[in-house]
C-alpha cells in the first residue's frame, strides 16, 4: 500500500513537473519561435505542391518553392482583402445604424420585462428596474476599465505595425528556407523520431496535436461558411460579420453557437417570423451535427482523451493564454501526457537494464 501510494506521489509530481515545463514553453519560448512555427506549418501545407512540380516540371525546389508561395501569398491576399472589405463594411453600417437597433432592442426588452411582471404578479416596472440597474453598473464598468484599456491595446496595436510587417517578412523568408531544404528537414525527423527517449513524444504531438488542429481549423471554416450563408438566406445585412463572429464563439467549450441561435430563434418565433425561426433553428442543428459527426470521424479516437479532460484543457488554456488556449490547452496536455509515458518509458528501460 506504501508502495502504491509512493507511486502515486511520484505520478503527481511528475504531472506537475511536465505542466510546469509546458506552461513555461508556451509563455516564453512560443512568442520567440513563433514565426518559424508558423513557417513550419506553411511549408507542410505548401510542400506536396512543391514537390509535384520539381518532379514533373523539372523546376529546380527553391523555384518551386518560390512559385508556390508567391501563388499562396498572392491568393491569401486576395481572400483576405476581400473578406476584410465586406467585414468593414458591415462594421461601419452597424455602427450607423446603431441607434435604431438599441431602440429596437429596447421595445423587446421592455416587452419580455412586461410579461414577466405580469406572469409573476410584480409591479408593473419592476423586472425592467432590475435589469435597468444591472445595465448601468454594466456600463460603469465599461466605461473606467473595458474602454481604457481597448484603446490601450488599439495604441499598442498600432505601435507594434512595423514589428507584424517585420514578423510576416520574417515568415515568408523561413517558409521559403524550409522548403528549399523540407527534405533535409524530414530525415531529421525520421532519425528523431526513432530515438528511445524523444520518438515516442514526437509521434504523440504529430498525430494527435496536429489532427486536433486540423478538425478545429476545418470545423472552424466549414461552421462560418454554413453560418455565413444561412444569415444570407435571411438577408442580414452583416451576414458575413455574424457567420464568422458566431462561428468563433462556437469554438469555445459549453458556449456554442446555440447560445446564440437558439434564443435568436425563439424571439422571431414569438415575434410571428416563423420562417426565420426555423431557419435558425436549422442552421443551429446542422452546426451541432456537424461538430458531433465530424470531430470524432477526423481525429478517429487518436487523441485518447476524455471529453470532460478536454474540455478542461480548453478551460485552462483560456483562463492561462486567452484566445489562443483554445488551441494551446489541448495541445498542451498531450504533450504532458507525452512527457509522463517517456517517464515510464524510461523507467522500464532502466529496470530491464538492471534486469
Amino acid at each position: 500500500m506504501g508502495f502504491l501510494k509512493d507511486e502515486k506521489i511520484k505520478a503527481g509530481l511528475c504531472f506537475l513537473l511536465a505542466a510546469g515545463v509546458v506552461y513555461l514553453a508556451f509563455r516564453f519560448l512560443l512568442p520567440l519561435v513563433l514565426p518559424f512555427v508558423i513557417a513550419g506549418l506553411f511549408a507542410i501545407l505548401l510542400y506536396p505542391v512543391v514537390r509535384f512540380l520539381h518532379r514533373r516540371l523539372r523546376l529546380p525546389i527553391f523555384l518551386a518553392g518560390a512559385l508556390v508561395l508567391l501563388s499562396f501569398l498572392c491568393l491569401l491576399v486576395v481572400v483576405v482583402a476581400s473578406i476584410g472589405q465586406m467585414l468593414m463594411r458591415q462594421l461601419v453600417a452597424f455602427f450607423q445604424n446603431f441607434e435604431a437597433y438599441e431602440r429596437y432592442l429596447t421595445e423587446q426588452v421592455g416587452g419580455l420585462c412586461f410579461g414577466c411582471d405580469r406572469l409573476f404578479r410584480l409591479e408593473q416596472g419592476t423586472v425592467m428596474g432590475v435589469l435597468s440597474s444591472a445595465m448601468e453598473v454594466l456600463m460603469e464598468h465599461i466605461q473606467t476599465d473595458i474602454l481604457p484599456a481597448l484603446t490601450a491595446k488599439t495604441l499598442k496595436f498600432a505601435a507594434g505595425t512595423a514589428a507584424i510587417l517585420g514578423t510576416i517578412l520574417i515568415v515568408i523568408v523561413s517558409t521559403l528556407m524550409v522548403l528549399k531544404d523540407m527534405e533535409k528537414y524530414r530525415e531529421d525527423y525520421c532519425r528523431l523520431s526513432e530515438s528511445r527517449y524523444l520518438g515516442g513524444l514526437l509521434n504523440s504531438l504529430k498525430g494527435g496535436g496536429m489532427a486536433y488542429l486540423k478538425t478545429q481549423f476545418l470545423l472552424l471554416a466549414l461552421i462560418s461558411a454554413i453560418l455565413c450563408a444561412g444569415f444570407f438566406l435571411l438577408k442580414n445585412p452583416y451576414a458575413l460579420l455574424l457567420g464568422i463572429a458566431i462561428a468563433i464563439f462556437d469554438a469555445f467549450p459549453i458556449l456554442g453557437s446555440g447560445l446564440i441561435l437558439v434564443p435568436w430563434a425563439f424571439l422571431r418565433l414569438f415575434s410571428g417570423a416563423y420562417t426565420q425561426a426555423i431557419i435558425l433553428f436549422l442552421m443551429f442543428l446542422i452546426c451541432q451535427v456537424l461538430r458531433e459527426f465530424l470531430e470524432p470521424k477526423l481525429l478517429g479516437g487518436r487523441l485518447g482523451i476524455r471529453p470532460v479532460t478536454m474540455m478542461l484543457a480548453i478551460y485552462a488554456g483560456v483562463k492561462l493564454f486567452g484566445v489562443a488556449g483554445v488551441f494551446l490547452g489541448p495541445i498542451g496536455l498531450l504533450l504532458i501526457r507525452g512527457i509522463m509515458e517517456q517517464e515510464k518509458d524510461c523507467k522500464k528501460v532502466v529496470w530491464e537494464e538492471e534486469e
